[in-house]
């Protein structure tokens, strides 16, 4: 629950606001200043006199922690402003329940709050925990539940795209799988909704696309023997040799050695061929649901009926331009 806030002391923010240290400040700077104190100090005032008459877990704290949270959240003190908006978080859930709007609306300041923090594994934490939020609120055909799963796939996307978490290889293939079927689950919810928009579902086929691409690159740019083999690398052979006997006479001796199994390279580089071809076949898949939309066209306009035309072309390019790739360097 929140903590005493700290009152009566200009944050270290509205001095970064300025550019200038608190004895240079020119007195326009130094009045934004001390106004933007007063505020800190009304708004962190008000919420100490709500928890008093109130007490700790009212409703009414949550619009008021809402407030100084994102008061802070523009003064760029993040810690302060993820904070509080934890302690608004634990009364909502107290108050409305496990699952609410509202708390979407702080996990997102809060997502904020961590990124001006580059603390990237809370902000992963966040992101699922906002997903898993609004799955259950509504249902998967519900557009806001899409939207949800646009918002955790773009930021699954960006995490692996700018290396946010350091996730190894594999790692990285782990979380595009998982979302992957977040997305399959939705595709195939919705194409059998009866009210469905066709835009709504171009943009879960583009999504789902955009991390088969990513995944495509990154398997064919990967050397072969990065792959585990499906055999095992170490087999045990008989080898024989004759060697004299104490009479003198040549006997042949036999022992075990362990030796590279000859089968093991092979069954790596057809491990790269079977991942390429698993997400060559996920693209086209995308690529014919996207024509089957196109061609449908369902009212959509001339402006998005050609960006689908372009991202069609953009999808065939690609998966054409990795599979050869990936094709020929699995060869060497």
């Amino acid at each position: 629950m929140a903590k005493s806030f700290r009152l009566s002391v200009l944050p270290m923010a509205l001095l970064v606001l300025t550019g200038q240290s608190a004895l240079a400040l020119q007195p326009d700077a130094e009045e934004e200043s001390l106004a933007l104190a007063r505020e800190l100090d009304q708004r962190e005032r008000h919420v100490e006199d709500l928890r008093g008459e109130l007490g700790v877990y009212h409703p009414a704290l949550q619009e008021a922690y809402g407030e100084l949270g994102g008061f802070y959240l523009e003064l760029e003190d993040y810690e302060q402003s993820v904070s509080i908006y934890n302690d608004a978080l634990e009364i909502a859930r107290i108050n409305e329940g496990l699952y609410s709007e509202s708390q979407l609306r702080i996990i997102d300041a809060m997502i904020t709050g961590n990124e001006g923090l580059t603390d990237w594994e809370a902000v992963d934490d966040l992101h699922h925990f906002r997903y898993h939020m609004a799955s259950r609120l509504w249902e998967l055909t519900d557009r806001r539940h899409l939207a949800a799963i646009g918002t955790w796939g773009g930021w699954k996307m960006r995490a692996i795209r700018d290396d946010l978490l350091g996730d190894s290889s594999w790692g990285v293939q782990a979380a595009i799988d998982d979302a992957g079927s977040v997305y399959r689950r939705a595709i195939t919810a919705l194409e059998q909704e009866p009210e469905a928009q066709p835009l709504d579902l171009a943009n879960l086929v583009r999504g789902k696309a955009e991390l088969d691409i990513y995944m495509m690159r990154a398997v064919a740019n990967t050397p072969y023997n990065y792959f585990p083999g499906t055999v095992p690398r170490y087999v045990n052979q008989m080898r024989c040799r004759m060697v004299p006997a104490p009479n003198g006479q040549a006997v042949r001796q036999c022992v075990n050695v362990q030796v590279e199994n000859p089968r093991f390279r092979e069954s790596q580089r057809r491990n790269k061929l079977t991942t390429l071809t698993r997400y060559s076949n996920a693209i086209n898949t995308g690529i014919d649901r996207l024509i089957a939309i196109r061609d449908r066209g369902d009212g959509l306009s001339i402006e998005t009926l050609a960006q689908i035309d372009a991202q069609i072309a953009q999808l065939e390019a690609e998966n054409q331009q990795y599979f050869r790739r990936g094709r020929r360097d699995s060869l060497f």
